[in-house]
């Protein structure tokens, strides 16, 4: 069977001075009879009689002057009140069913600007604020603001809410929070830029999932947005979530100049220069260039206490101490670890908790410390049966075969590494079963 393929509206108007000189469409009654219709637009838009040249007053009708000025009042008045509520529903979520006069959107606006507050000193915390304002978010009432307002506010509420996910490694719960931003966003009529927004953490979610072609895709599209816009930041972010893809691709020596060229751009924030700092210093240890990676990571921890970004500050120091593990100074490694582990079990963030443990036992292994490994599983699997979280179940089993090996002297570095790789694999694949060695 054949099937006729017809020539795209873009194609089409391209050819509108020289179509005779195409094969296809001369012979074709569908594209030329579109192109003609096409001609008879540009035709008539050529005519002054379909032009209104009517004079326009500058004076505002005061109906629209009325209406923008009570938007604003009503807008003004909503984020004071916000201001009072929003720490109440921080202490006790449950306080919105009895009062849903606090269901606004200055409530939702004033939650999500916690969440940005709190993002790398509680991740934790963050989430579960940012789960809270799309709650509130969800339950505004049709008809009591804008269809655009509301619709794009829900939007960014769900876009906080996913990248808080993907923060803390709930990858598949992220994912399902983007597809509904996005769901709401594209229902706006003004909404490219939250949409390039909602993009650039479905690429650095695709990055982390490997699906890294796709995350390259989203990431130029973004910065092709940010551009037109003039976000110099937000263009640096889908530049470096575009050198994270090449980092996935184990791509390192390209993906080093351009963190290196960010974070050296004096005209982007501080707190962004600074991650792309620690990328560098992560693409240098790859390529083994201890030293000056070193020097860039010692640098993104003076950047991140300044800034006071406590999570990043811990994860920057989990980096220099594997740099540490790298160049064989283990004492001083483990001691690190130590710290980093009981900074990322307060932080909530139980994923970097079992990739700590794993570093803290190879270092231990190396010092023939087998039984400071054994004690260390102990507390990660107190941690992880508290910890409530889609994995638990997997860690678990992972960390007492850990334990079990290290109890039986027959922990290898090899083993180790088997590890790392499977604890890495969970938050993408939290039902994944830990197959023990044969």
């Amino acid at each position: 069977m054949i099937i006729e393929q017809h020539y795209d509206d873009e194609v089409l108007i391209d050819l509108l001075e020289e179509a005779e000189e195409d094969t296809h469409v001369p012979v074709c009654d569908t594209c030329t009879g579109t192109l003609q219709s096409y001609r008879d637009l540009s035709s008539a838009l050529h005519d002054n009689s379909v032009w209104d040249e009517r004079e326009l007053s500058e004076t505002a009708k005061p109906e629209t002057t009325n209406f923008l000025r009570a938007f604003a009042d009503r807008t003004r008045a909503e984020d004071a009140a916000a201001s009072a509520i929003v720490p109440k529903l921080i202490a006790n979520p449950a306080l919105i069913d009895p009062h849903p006069e606090w269901r606004t959107a200055g409530v939702v606006r004033g939650l999500l600007a916690i969440v940005d507050d709190k993002n790398f000193t509680e991740p934790k915390v963050a989430a579960e604020i940012a789960a809270l304002a799309v709650r509130v978010a969800d339950s505004l009432e049709a008809g009591q603001y804008p269809f655009d307002t509301v619709t794009k506010l829900r939007g960014k509420a769900w876009r906080t809410h996913a990248h808080m996910l993907y923060y803390v490694g709930s990858y598949n719960e992220s994912i399902k929070a983007l597809d509904r931003a996005d769901d709401l966003l594209q229902a706006c009529s003004v909404s490219e830029y939250d949409l390039a927004r909602a993009q650039v953490v479905r690429a650095q979610l695709y990055n982390e999932l490997e699906r890294l072609d796709e995350a390259v895709t989203l990431a130029d599209s973004a910065s092709t947005t940010f551009r037109k816009f003039e976000d110099i930041d937000r263009e640096a972010l889908a530049e470096a979530t575009k050198a994270a893809s090449l980092v996935g691709a184990r791509r390192y020596g390209e993906a080093l100049p351009v963190f290196m060229r960010l974070g050296a751009d004096r005209r982007i924030a501080d707190k962004p220069r600074a991650f792309y700092i620690h990328n560098a210093a992560i693409c240098s240890r790859e390529l083994s260039r201890f030293e000056e990676s070193k020097s860039l990571f010692v640098q993104a921890v003076a950047e991140f206490e300044r800034l006071g970004l406590v999570s990043a500050r811990a994860r920057a120091r989990w980096h220099l101490a594997q740099v540490m593990l790298d160049e064989h100074h283990y004492e001083q490694s483990r001691a690190l670890l130590i710290e980093l582990r009981n900074d990322f079990e307060e932080l909530g963030m139980p994923q970097d908790v079992a990739l700590t443990c794993v570093d803290e036992a190879e270092a231990s292994l190396m010092l023939g410390q087998l039984a400071e490994v054994v004690r260390l599983c102990q507390r990660a699997m107190e941690y992880f049966s508290k910890a409530s979280i889609a994995y638990t179940q997997g860690a678990l089993t992972a960390l007492a075969y850990l334990k079990e090996a290290a109890e039986g002297r027959t922990l290898t570095k090899q083993t180790l590494g088997d590890l790392r790789s499977y604890f890495e694999l969970l938050p993408q694949q939290p039902h994944l079963l830990f197959a023990y060695p044969a």
